[in-house]
């Protein structure tokens, strides 16, 4: 009896462990990905890449119009569905193109994956799509074109093949594998004779480039510069002219209250470069975060007076000894180990433009505003009232400020405005009685001046026999005034760059440029008393 029993025998224990490697890899995977385009009827299909056969189109297909066009739930915007979506037993990752794209690009997979590295891989998609296909032909039309653009589903479908070489590359067999443009253009994108051109942020990879090294580069350059351990950027680089600008920008968005006072307000802040130098340089940058300040007592002293590739000491004489930033994020490029122990940038950059870090501060203890801002509001009469603006800049004397706008808003019954300033221009062309709003404009402000504006308003005179208008109504809640401006050389708070040194084993010595900008975020507000 006992011969004709089958027992189970449990597996080798090598060959268990191995099932597990297996099935913990296949559970980072993407199935497929997809992008739609956002239309009236609907979003209609524009492309697929089927990466493992474990998905099908038909699914894709199913859930973008049952869950993201809504006629499972009813009509509904994108913005009210979830990033995540599990739908009919598989995960959807989904995300939209930045600005007023109308092309949604969707992951599914089922495995549990990492959701956010999905999404991040969905986001550098969207990006390269973005850059090489801005849309019309890539030579004539892309020069012009801004590169702050948005992604048009119509240049997708202009380029199909292109589309499908970037979705076939960025992923290999549901790995993200290749993300940056520099790897991209030699796989995707033959570009030798646009070599001189600028062709948005393509411009690096075109830009004073021997075409020696071009010609010399073997046929395994590409899969090299892929599969190394720097894949953002390609060996045998040779510019004539080896240079770097950074740029420290500063986006400050507020909201001031009518005495001037700060109550509540960000700033969003991000390190911007330009590189074009040659071979394989290693570059180190020094700022005066809180974390560096605090992990080097004497950093300060022995680097304060030796500032490498600064044009000039103004920034650093409008900056604080130290800046709490509440988030920071990193470019791939950057070694976090090194940042951890010496608090120190050290990264290999990759060639031409791109974003080495970002930052934001939320704490309005940790930044100051550029200006001070002060309106109030005052009514002459049924028809006529009076609006006070003065504006201070709270800098140093030897900075100026640019394109200093103030936006005022008016009344629906404003029929004419007089405005008077000590400074700047007020002419009648700039009253916009459509959008209910005039503007006074100061080309340039320097810092420690203080300029006023009046502006008389007068309205059509109320018909309605209830005692209240519009333009009463209007007076008992003025709508708050708004501010852009550029202030070079400053920056809220107080970041800044302490030093840039790049070393190439060439030895050769590059140029290097650092800059400072600060500027008015999406709402920069000020309310006016009345």
């Amino acid at each position: 009896g006992e011969s004709g029993r089958s027992e189970k025998k449990d597996p080798p224990l090598f060959l268990a462990e191995r099932s597990r490697e297996e099935e913990e890899e296949v559970e980072m995977t993407i199935s497929c990905v997809a992008l739609f385009a956002q239309e009236a009827r609907g979003n209609k299909y524009i492309a697929l890449k089927d990466y493992r056969r474990e998905v099908t189109a038909k699914e894709v297909q199913r859930f973008v119009d049952e869950v993201l066009s809504g006629r499972r739930d009813g009509p509904k915007s994108t913005s009210q569905v979830s990033p995540v979506v599990h739908h009919d037993g598989v995960s959807y990752v989904w995300k939209r193109a930045s600005g007023k794209s109308n092309v949604l690009a969707v992951a599914a997979t089922r495995w549990d994956a990492n959701v956010l590295a999905m999404q991040e891989t969905l986001h550098q998609l969207l990006d390269l799509l973005k850059m090489f296909c801005p849309g019309g032909n890539i030579v004539s039309n892309a020069l012009s074109l801004p590169t702050n653009s948005a992604l048009k589903a119509d240049a997708l479908r202009e380029k199909p093949a292109l589309v499908l070489s970037i979705l076939e590359e960025v992923a290999d067999f549901g790995y993200p594998q290749v993300t940056q443009a520099e790897s991209l253009c030699d796989l995707v994108l033959d570009t030798p004779s646009l070599e001189g051109k600028t062709v948005n942020t393509l411009d690096a990879l075109l830009r004073r480039r021997k075409k020696d090294a071009a010609e010399d580069s073997s046929a395994g350059a590409a899969t090299l510069g892929v599969t190394g351990a720097v894949p953002w950027r390609k060996h045998g680089i040779v510019y004539k002219k080896n240079e770097v600008y950074l740029d420290a920008i500063e986006r400050v968005s507020a909201l001031v209250g009518a005495d001037g006072s700060l109550i509540s307000g960000r700033v969003n802040g991000s390190i911007q470069m330009k590189v074009y130098l040659s071979g394989m340089p290693e570059c180190k940058i020094g700022l005066n975060d809180k974390f560096m300040m605090e992990a080097e007592s004497g950093f300060q002293q022995a680097t304060s007076t030796a500032l490498e590739g600064r044009p000039t000491s103004v920034a650093q004489k409008a900056c604080r000894s130290q800046v709490a930033l509440d988030y920071i994020k990193f470019h791939q490029a950057v070694k976090l180990q090194h940042y951890e122990s010496d608090h120190q940038v050290h990264f290999v950059p990759p060639d031409g433009e791109f974003e080495l870090l970002s930052y934001t501060v939320s704490d309005t203890k940790n930044f100051t505003l550029p200006f001070t801002v002060t309106s109030w509001y005052k009514s002459l009469g049924r028809t006529r009232g009076e609006l006070n603006v003065k504006i201070r800049a709270d800098f140093p004397s030897s900075l100026v400020a640019f394109q200093v706008i103030t936006w005022i808003p008016l009344p629906k019954s404003t029929v004419k405005v007089n405005m008077q300033a000590t400074g700047g221009k007020t002419k009648s062309k700039y009253v916009d009685l459509a959008k209910n709003q005039t503007h006074w404009k100061l080309s340039e402000l320097r810092g420690g001046k203080e300029h006023k504006f009046k502006a008389i308003i007068e309205t059509m005179a109320g018909t309605q026999l209830s005692g209240s208008s519009p333009t009463k109504d209007w007076e008992k809640a003025v709508p708050p005034i708004k501010l852009t401006f550029q202030v070079p050389m400053f920056t809220s708070t107080g970041l800044r760059i302490r030093f840039l040194k790049v070393h190439e084993k060439s030895g050769y010595q590059p140029v290097k440029w650092v800059r400072y900008l600060t500027c008015a975020g999406d709402d920069y507000e000020v309310r006016v008393s009345h």
